[in-house]
């Protein structure tokens, strides 16, 4: 039989709690990095909408922020910790922010406004804003 103690059930579960502060606090920068996520969304969306429409620039644009969001999730995967549902954050606010641009607000936007910087950046603001909730329930729980 082993002899434990008190001390030592105390002595673990502060080990645990040093553990699980240093975890949450090494997975922060994935609430940051959804941010970045919303401003390439944001940015990607005035670009082919208002200053690149249509043609080889668009194309160039749409490269361009490509590469940004290949960039950022390579920067992302040199991270040894990703907080609890990471990739459910990530799938869902790609969907979200895509689907509707595709479907309701761009559509409308673009019928309504033409190549309107003010109309665009309006909603691409309300566009991204599926990374931003998302970074904020991230950084909430870290």
């Amino acid at each position: 039989m082993t002899d434990h103690t008190t001390s030592d059930a105390h002595a673990a579960l502060r080990g645990a709690s040093r553990a699980e502060r240093r975890t949450r606090a090494a997975s922060r920068w994935f609430s940051r990095y959804l941010l970045l996520m919303g401003a390439l969304a944001i940015g990607h969306i005035v670009s082919v909408e208002v200053y690149f429409t249509s043609g080889a620039a668009r194309v160039a644009a749409a490269a361009c922020w490509a590469l940004a969001v290949v960039a950022l999730g390579l920067w992302a995967e040199t991270h040894d910790v990703f907080p609890e549902r990471a990739g459910r954050h990530v799938v869902i606010a790609v969907a979200v922010w895509y689907g509707c641009y595709l479907v309701a607000l761009g559509p409308i936007v673009r019928w309504q406004a033409g190549t309107s910087l003010g109309w665009w950046t309006a909603a691409a603001v309300v566009l991204a804003a599926p990374f931003f909730v998302a970074a904020w329930r991230v950084w909430r729980r870290s």
